[in-house]
This record gives structure tokens, sequence and C-alpha cells, in this order.
């Protein structure tokens, strides 16, 4: 049976500080300088939920005045995230677990709300980029998570049945983009939400590590086999 990954980066793989309520303070007083109303707009709210409810004010046929705002809302999040990344540094334990999935022949990728940037230099830092298929960032897609637009483009392009790919990430975000999406959520605590959280949120397995997740597959597979033998084919 083949399995995929994609993996959450920050916060799942490398440790990453990003001052992520500064940034979207400035992405809301950005919005407000082009017009934008945002008194009701909090800086705990998701990026992607800023820039929705941006969106939702642009009238019919002036669609180029919020991209350019979304452009401008990026660059900001670029100017915070390299603050940050000359400090990633790869979580315990995960080049170790990376590898043992690999040896293990699960295909691996990468799917984030950082930019390319930010993105393939934090991989770069940690030591870890070669491990993975490909890398998608808020870049290369329409809409950040927890929308599912994201994990759904990178489940396509594994190109593996929707029940044997699973996402991995440390947050409720990243757990409900992967249910929308229609592929396996895994929860890792190596956040500031605990497993319990996690599995409440929808998480089809939870663990404290990516470092689980080899003994997680492992346990499939012999499941897989199981169910062969004692449905046998042919």
């Amino acid at each position: 049976m083949a399995i995929g990954a994609i993996f959450d980066l920050d916060g799942t793989l490398v440790a990453f500080n990003l001052d992520l309520r500064g940034a979207r303070k400035e992405v809301i007083e950005e919005l407000g300088r082009r017009g934008y109303v945002t008194s009701a707009l909090d800086p705990s709210a998701y990026t992607q939920m800023i820039l929705d409810a941006a969106k939702a004010q642009t009238p019919k046929g002036e669609e180029r005045r919020f991209e350019e705002a979304r452009r401008a809302a990026f660059d900001i999040l670029d100017r915070f995230e390299a603050a940050g990344v000359a400090g990633a540094e790869p979580l315990p334990g995960i080049r170790d677990a990376l590898d043992q999935l690999r040896r293990s022949g699960i295909r691996m990728a990468v799917l984030t709300n950082s930019g390319r940037k930010a993105a393939s230099a934090e991989l770069e830092s940690a030591g870890i980029g070669g491990y993975f298929e490909f890398v998608l960032t808020r870049d290369e897609t329409v809409m950040m998570k927890p929308a599912p637009e994201g994990v759904a483009m990178a489940a396509a392009r594994l190109g593996l049945a929707r029940d044997s790919t699973y996402y991995v990430g440390d947050s409720p975000y990243d757990v409900r983009a992967a249910k929308a999406a229609g592929v396996k959520a895994i929860g890792i605590a190596t956040g500031s939400h605990p497993v319990d959280r996690l599995r409440s949120e929808g998480a089809d397995y939870a663990a404290v590590s990516v470092t689980e997740l080899k003994s997680f597959f492992d346990g499939l597979e012999k499941q897989e086999r199981a169910s062969a033998f004692r449905h046998p084919t042919g």
C-alpha cells in the first residue's frame, strides 16, 4: 500500500521564531490604509480569514484591488519570516525520523503557509529539504490553511488514494484543512496544542512528535497484510 505524508513546516518539522501576531497586525493596518474596514479584524485571527474579510468587501469588477492588497500582505509576511529564518532548526529527532520514513517507502512532501523564500531557507538551514518530492507554499496556492485548497493540491500532486494520504501538522487548522480536503489528518503536539485538542478536532492519529510516525505507518502496513491474508483475492 503506497502511503503519502504531506507535512506542515513551522512547528511540525522546524522550530521557527516568527512574530505572527505582529505580522497580522501590520497586515490589518495595511488593509486599513487601502480603504478596507478593519475594525472587526483581530491579529489573533488566521491570516487567511483576515484576507477573506477584505476580499468580501471588494466590489465586483475591482478584483485587481484585492490582489494588490493580498500581494502587499504577503510582502509583510515575507519580511517577518525573513527576520526569523536565521534561527530555524529541525525539531529533535526529525532527520532520523525522515530517514526512517524514506527507507519505509513513505512518499513525502511539504505544504506550508510560509512564503517560498522562507520555506526554502528554513529547509536548507535545517538540512532536510532533500527528503521531500516537492514543497508548496502560500505563493503557489490560492488560499492558505485552514482552507483546504493547498492540501488538496498537494494530495493531487502525489497522486495517491486520499485514504492513503496524510497531512501532518501541529495545529487545529492543519487538522481542519486535511479533513476538508478529504485526506487523513495526523496531529503532532509540538506546538501549543496538546494531543487531546488535536484529537478533538478530528485528527485520525495524534502524537507528541514526528518521530512516532514510523511506528504508526508500520502498523498500517501490518493491518493491510493481515486483511489481505484474511480476504485473499484470485
